[in-house]
């Protein structure tokens, strides 16, 4: 692999911050009602210097904004499942794993204000693309319950679609906080989490 120059490193700190100026803009104003030339002004630098990193200039913005948020929060989540081994209880697992992908949504409200809003500007590619990483934290959990059910610690079920419904329940606490300020007790989490080992136990 070859070794970066300092060049190469300031060119993605640059870039870099271009990402995350564009992204607090579009949150905060929507991606219509934020221009270049503001964008630049919030940067402290040239439309000219943008549009070399970005050609596309705006949408090729907005589009590497999403990206950029989508893969760190699946890799955030898929390396909380890295927890989840045999020797961890299935309540104590479901309820890390229900804690963690909570606090991926909330950590990064930004990103889910921009994707709701600007949604239609996405093309088929990528809105594809981001269902696909979005399924991939799903699928391992998945994995996991099949694991389970192999020791006998759980029935034998169809495990994407108990995914589905368990993660069902906890976005529906993710989304009433994020956009009405609904702040449900951790109990809740709790009461969700024993529901389904007693629907799952075998």
């Amino acid at each position: 692999m070859k070794k970066k120059t300092s060049r190469d490193i300031q060119a993605a700190e640059r870039k870099q911050q271009i990402l995350d100026v564009a992204k607090r803009l579009f949150a905060e104003n929507g991606y219509h009602a934020t221009s270049m030339r503001e964008l630049n002004k919030g940067l402290g630098m040239g439309e000219a210097l943008t549009y070399h990193h970005f050609p596309g200039g705006k949408l090729e913005i907005l589009n590497a904004v999403l990206q950029a948020a989508q893969e760190k929060r699946i890799k955030s989540i898929m390396g909380s499942m890295e927890f989840l081994g045999e020797d961890m209880p299935l309540r104590k697992s479901l309820l890390t794993f229900a804690h963690r992908l909570t606090e991926q949504f909330m950590d990064d409200k930004e990103y889910f204000q921009i994707l709701f809003r600007e949604k239609n500007l996405l093309n088929n590619e990528q809105l594809s693309l981001i269902n696909e990483l979005t399924l991939q934290p799903l699928e391992a959990m998945a994995n996991f319950l099949a694991d389970r059910a192999a020791l006998g610690e759980v029935r034998a079920m169809d495990f994407p679609i108990a995914v589905s419904q368990f993660t069902s329940q906890i976005a529906v606490i993710i989304f009433r906080k994020m956009f009405f300020d609904v702040d449900t007790d951790s109990q809740w989490l709790e009461r969700i989490v024993d529901h389904y080992v007693s629907l799952w136990s075998g």
